[in-house]
């Protein structure tokens, strides 16, 4: 009589043991994979601002200034001019023929629509928007978005003051009408923010950005830091009124009001942000990488600052010449303040 065969093949426990460890590579493969396409990510972001601060490079060099981040010419549609509606574009509108978007620039041309109404803004320039963030939400607003920022400097008051009227104003590279020379950024181009990053707000139902929204804009405490900063937490804000998520930082790449297009070294990176949307407001950097933000020095280097630098003390005020009362952060942020502090 032959021996009968025994079917080969997996027992149920021999198969579960399987389907664990697969579950277990996974487990261990997927966190891996998402730094990895973060690490991209990041360093195109990093190659933006490369680029940017090459056309600002270009821009001082051609111009014999760097651009300002609120002015240009006068709207077509402007009869009566105010300090809102005089010269508002913003600083990338100057830097467009040097990041090869001539086209643009002649279609804005030397009489240009209102920024928040003509269609030509709703054009999104190349090499403005960082892929760690989520892609441009059109339904917050038609208007081409970014994800970078001017350096302001360790200021919270009085954006909307024209420089050329009160230099003083003047404490980083940018500002309403501004132009300044690379000459004049005494504290050394390798110690002086250009620009740096932001988040976009995300929508809610109401048109508000979400209670919850870490990286929200709140309204309120837009000229007292330490307020601002008590109203944060790291799972938001703990009371305030918030901006209409398309009247928010980083909506409106064409705005060149401070609460458009600035960032302020007053408060560490990725911390509150109070926005005054153009006279006041605290306004530091964000991003969606892990620890910190990238910035742009003024000689064109890109660094990585770390969310836990030293910011000084909070409760100190804003100064119009000498050292800033906000530590490295805000010596990073001014350009003739006499710290000349480093990262290292």
């Amino acid at each position: 009589m032959k021996p009968q065969k025994t079917a080969s093949g997996f027992t149920l426990v021999e198969l579960l043991v399987v389907i664990a460890i697969i579950g277990t590579l996974i487990g261990l493969l997927l966190p891996a994979v998402q730094a990895a396409r973060e690490s991209a990510r990041r360093s195109s972001c990093s190659n933006n601002l490369k680029q940017l601060g090459l056309a600002l490079h270009v821009h001082e060099s051609s111009h014999k200034s760097l651009p300002y981040s609120w002015g240009g010419p006068l709207s077509s549609a402007v009869t009566t001019p105010t300090p809102e509606l005089t010269g508002r574009l913003s600083g990338f509108y100057r830097l467009l023929s040097f990041m090869e978007q001539q086209a643009l620039f002649d279609a804005i041309g030397p009489n240009p629509p209102q920024v928040w109404t003509g269609t030509v803004y709703q054009t999104q320039p190349q090499g403005l928007l960082c892929p760690s963030d989520s892609p441009p939400d059109r339904a917050i607003t038609t208007i081409g978005q970014h994800n970078y920022v001017f350096n302001l400097g360790d200021r919270f008051n009085n954006f909307d003051t024209d420089i050329r009227a009160t230099p003083s104003a003047l404490r980083g590279l940018f500002g309403r009408e501004s132009s300044v020379r690379f000459s004049e950024v005494t504290d050394g181009l390798s110690k002086t923010l250009a620009l740096s990053e932001c988040v976009r707000p995300s929508r809610s139902g109401n048109g508000k950005v979400p209670l919850n929204d870490a990286f929200a804009n709140i309204s309120s405490n837009t000229n007292n830091a330490v307020n601002c900063q008590n109203s944060y937490t790291s799972q938001g804000y703990s009371s305030g009124s918030f901006l209409d998520v398309d009247r928010s930082v980083g909506t409106r790449w064409s705005d060149g009001r401070s609460g458009y297009i600035g960032f302020t070294t007053v408060l560490r990176p990725n911390g509150a942000l109070c926005n005054g949307q153009n006279t006041t407001g605290i306004q530091p950097p964000r991003s969606r990488h892990r620890g910190g933000v990238l910035g742009l020095m003024a000689d064109g280097a890109t660094v990585f600052i770390n969310e836990t630098i030293d910011a000084g003390n909070p409760a100190g005020g804003e100064k119009t010449s000498g050292t800033s009362n906000f530590g490295v952060w805000g010596a990073l942020g001014t350009r003739a303040g006499g710290e000349a502090k480093t990262l290292d």
